[in-house]
């Protein structure tokens, strides 16, 4: 990308600082020569989680420290386009990890997205030609209630501009499709996907079909008693198999974490058996040689129909961390569109076509015993 012969051009990123700076050579090393070139035409903002500020940044070994809490949105914005996702930019997500991506070309989102962007930023280290900078605030509790503020004062500024649009769409026979971005950033009280995500499950209809993805298995509480005892459709959860899941190969303890995933899901599934639930839910491990799986999300079918009419995509992985800890962006993307439904079916078959059945080889996995006796101590932490 040459800035110098497109002086229009402006290049925003924003990291997490843990990830941002892990290692000699990182996303900070790489992106140096924009900013020291072209430093009127680019911004790279690294986010800290507020649980990190101050000498726990360095008290906490490298990699370990992301478990405390993430920039995690994984937002790709260039003029009236955006790429929803929940992949970063590294090798492997381009080679041989299954994940999702969806592009939508809307003035008015890419400009939310951008916007939200710009507010994160304003509450993240800034890098520099003379090294990172960082703004001051007098206490984390100072930081936290700043920026709740700020980032809800956006939230509520679009609502206001959008909502009234909203309600003239409803009887405009041109339009087939609705999108409403959700953000979901624990630490500050923003909990948009949480809500959306639970009212999703827990008012599906009898006969409707639910699918959910997640790479890293590790419902909250509330997702798993709202799909036990509160939702009514049919369930397919697709996980990664300890032998697709990202961590698997992991120097350390960090070894041990397909083996936590898998010992979580076991006992989720208990519960599913225990609440006589068997019939409605289905459990399906992705596993595919030579390839991990991060994908995620969720896919809506009314009763009778054969595509989805609504699904969810963005960054959010439906645990204790997504909810809690991290930053999340996501979009619930509601169509009438025959195209699109097609697009959306095709796209879940692909996922599932190295998903299978595995209730059964769940409870005949071996767990390590350290693993079954940490794995309750650090279930908010991934």
């Amino acid at each position: 990308m040459n800035l110098e012969k497109q002086k229009h051009l402006k290049l925003k990123v924003l990291l997490d600082y843990q990830r941002g700076t892990r290692g000699e050579v990182n996303s900070v090393s790489l992106l140096k020569d924009f900013i020291e070139d072209n430093p009127e035409q680019c911004s790279i903002n690294l986010y800290q989680t507020p649980r990190l500020h101050g000498s726990w940044s360095k008290a906490i070994p490298s990699r370990y420290n992301e478990l405390i809490g993430l920039q995690h949105m994984k937002l790709y914005i260039a003029d009236d386009r955006v790429l929803l996702s929940g992949a970063n930019c590294s090798n492997d997500y381009f080679q041989q990890r299954q994940d999702r991506y969806i592009e939508i070309e809307d003035a008015e989102l890419a400009n939310f997205y951008s916007e939200l962007i710009d507010e994160v930023s304003n509450f993240s280290k800034q890098c520099t030609k003379f090294g990172i900078y960082e703004k001051q605030f007098p206490s984390k509790l100072a930081f936290v209630k700043e920026m709740r503020t700020r980032i809800s004062l956006f939230i509520e500024r679009w609502k206001d501009t959008n909502y009234p649009k909203l309600l003239a769409s409803q009887n405009d026979e041109t339009k087939d499709t609705w999108i409403f971005p959700l953000l979901q950033m624990g630490e500050f009280g923003i909990i948009q996907d949480e809500e959306v995500t639970t009212k999703v499950l827990a008012s599906a209809p009898k006969d409707s079909f639910i699918q959910l993805a997640t790479g890293y298995f590790n419902l909250t509480d509330d997702y798993a008693r709202t799909l036990i005892t509160d939702c009514k459709a049919n369930i397919s959860l697709l996980m990664a198999h300890p032998n697709a899941n990202g961590f698997v190969g992991a120097a350390g303890p960090a070894g041990g974490i397909p083996h936590a995933y898998s010992l979580i899901a076991t006992r989720f599934w208990k519960k599913v058996v225990d609440f006589n639930q068997t019939s409605r839910v289905e459990m399906l491990e992705y596993e595919r040689p030579g390839w991990t799986f991060h994908a995620k999300g969720l896919w809506y079918y009314p009763p009778g129909s054969g595509v989805p009419w609504a699904t969810i995509i963005g960054s959010a992985n439906l645990g204790e961390r997504s909810v809690r800890r991290d930053l999340e962006a996501q979009a619930l993307i509601f169509t009438v569109s025959p195209d699109l439904q097609n697009k959306l079916r095709r796209e879940s078959e692909q996922l599932h076509l190295y998903g299978s059945e595995c209730s059964d080889e769940l409870q005949k996995r071996e767990t390590p015993l350290w693993v079954r006796a940490t794995v309750g101590l650090f279930k908010t932490y991934f």
